[in-house]
């Protein structure tokens, strides 16, 4: 049986001298031979796919690491619009996601091709290389030709089959991975701030003017005299809560609503703004009741902090469950309206009171993390909880006025108790859950005297944000991709290598029709080597043309 289902007798007698050959080798015994090398050109030619393979995998993998990485790009339009203080304002050229996803798609189409291109030839390279060395069996000749894999039984053969069943199996896997490439990116919907635009500055309410000089207006004096204006400040408090926050806990994270920017998307960037900023600095749970200050060791934890509501410009409102108010000096209470309208930052240790609601409903997740000898007071009467913790914190703003907002905070800080809707969760974890209800009741209590009482105006520009689509690549995923990929030119650089150095063929050329040149004469035949032929198939040279018909009677044609 003829293994390459070929009669080289017929081949070789219709090829004339004209026809173009790589090479031709004439044996002159089992160890020598005449061997003319192929020029530099097909040399070149016949590496090429190897270098290209080697180029585009590196370039693909640069591509998705130094450029896609946290890079936006626009989601439909390449020049979209952007929402300003004035209306919608053009953007500058940028590439939808459909087209990068285009361009990666293109590259690794061109990188498979150029890596099938140095494949298929290479298993021709092998299989001469692994006759001329030790053989080859008949499955595994047909595994190379048809599979482009070695037998598994070759592979432990001898060092070379297992350099170059390695290669062929890498190759394999190379040309399978681009799941793992389209896959390592992953597309996060984001607002960045378009810095380029030129935009008409945005005017911000303030209490001092540019020469830092407060400019009284008619709504100070509203707010001194009217308790209800200052009632109605501090309700409005929680409604900006609202706006600005929801149930995570965003620790450290400043904010302020004003009606000037309603129009701008979120993540858009003003460059001078005054924030209203409270940081807790520590939280001490008292552990005895010795501990609590004299001036309220004797009275009721709800009449303590009903006492301190009626200090604060907002007002009383109702004490729930869940309200965690800070406690000025009782004894030596300082009147808010006193003080003037000046700037400073407050740097205080206070008590605070927490309202834990009943003793049956007091969630165990909520205090899981408070030392286990916390100091808990117990009404008697209606089995109501209390909690105590001296708070060390900072407050102020980029012009703060004193203690006003800060006492109205307490106010502010009631209502979202008893609103229960941008604040965490109780249950998660209660010290953050109070950071979080201080720091956004202050804010708010600043907003709300901030946008009523202020009368001044500074000038800022800002970069409006637009909504893309941010790429994040999984560079663990591109490293092993590549790493791949780079171990099909090494294993091919090595057998190349190895081919130079133990073979008489040569090891760079074009062996693409190699399998018309073998000589396979003395190979047994069969009377139908080609089944789906009734005979075989002659191949032979017309007009400097390969044309091949079925020959019915092989021994006439010999």
């Amino acid at each position: 049986m003829n293994p390459l289902n070929l009669r080289s007798s017929n081949i070789f007698s219709d090829l004339g001298p004209g026809t173009p050959l790589y090479h031709k080798t004439v044996f002159k015994d089992e160890e020598t031979s005449i061997r003319k090398n192929p020029p530099w050109m097909t040399r070149a030619s016949s590496i090429l796919p190897l270098v290209m393979h080697y180029i585009t995998s590196t370039g693909i993998a640069l591509t998705l690491m130094y450029y896609m990485n946290n890079r936006p790009f626009n989601s439909t339009h390449r020049r979209p619009l952007v929402q300003t203080i004035d209306g919608k304002l053009p953007t500058s050229f940028s590439l939808t996601q459909s087209d990068i996803v285009t361009v990666l798609s293109s590259l690794l189409v061109v990188q498979k091709w150029a890596l099938m291109a140095w494949v298929v030839p290479l298993c021709w390279s092998i299989t001469i290389f692994l006759m001329e060395r030790n053989g080859l069996h008949r499955q595994d000749l047909k595994a190379l030709v048809k599979y482009r894999v070695l037998m598994p039984q070759t592979y432990t053969a001898s060092i070379h089959t297992l350099i170059i069943g390695t290669l062929l199996l890498i190759s394999l896997a190379a040309n399978l991975t681009s799941p793992i490439i389209t896959g390592s990116i992953a597309w996060d919907p984001r607002n960045t701030p378009i810095s380029y635009l030129s935009t008409t500055p945005i005017h911000f309410l303030e209490f001092e003017d540019e020469f830092a000089s407060v400019v009284p207006g008619p709504f100070i004096d509203m707010y001194l005299k009217s308790a209800t204006f200052r009632q109605s400040l501090a309700h409005w408090g929680p409604s900006l809560v609202n706006i600005a926050w929801g149930r995570a806990s965003e620790k450290a994270l400043f904010k302020r609503v004003s009606k000037f920017v309603e129009l701008l998307a979120i993540n858009s960037t003003i460059e001078t703004v005054a924030l209203p900023y409270f940081t807790t600095d520590s939280i001490q749970w008292i552990r005895n009741p010795s501990e609590l200050p004299d001036y309220i060791r004797n009275m009721h934890p709800e009449d303590v902090m009903y006492a301190s509501l009626n200090l604060s410009p907002g007002g009383n409102v109702t004490i729930v469950a869940g309200a965690a108010l800070l406690i000025p000096n009782l004894s030596n209470p300082t009147g808010w309206s006193i003080n003037p309208w000046a700037s400073r930052t407050i740097e205080e240790k206070r008590l605070l009171i927490y309202a834990a609601g009943s003793i049956e409903k007091m969630s165990p997740t909520a205090t899981r993390r408070l030392p286990k000898d916390t100091y808990i007071y117990v009404d008697e009467a209606n089995m109501d909880t209390f909690l105590f913790a001296w708070i060390t914190f900072r407050a102020g703003a980029g012009r703060c006025k004193d203690y006003r907002s800060l006492e109205m905070a307490a106010t502010v800080a009631a209502g979202l108790a008893y609103q229960n809707t941008s604040i965490p969760y109780i249950s998660e974890n209660l010290n953050d859950y109070i950071e979080a209800i201080l720091l956004r009741s202050y804010s708010a209590a600043w907003n709300s005297i901030a946008n009523f009482v202020s009368t001044s105006q500074i000038v800022s520009g800002y970069h409006p944000a637009l909504p893309v689509l941010v790429a994040k690549v999984n560079k663990a995923r591109v490293f092993g991709w590549l790493g791949l990929q780079l171990s099909v030119t090494l294993f091919s650089i090595v057998f190349l290598v190895l081919q130079q150095r133990t073979s008489k063929f040569s090891p760079i050329g074009d062996v693409t029709l190699a399998a018309f040149y073998l000589d396979t004469t003395s190979l047994p035949e069969s009377d139908s080597p080609y089944a789906y032929v009734n005979g075989a198939l002659r191949v032979y040279d017309e007009d400097d043309r390969l044309k091949v018909k079925v020959v019915r009677d092989l021994d006439k044609v010999a």
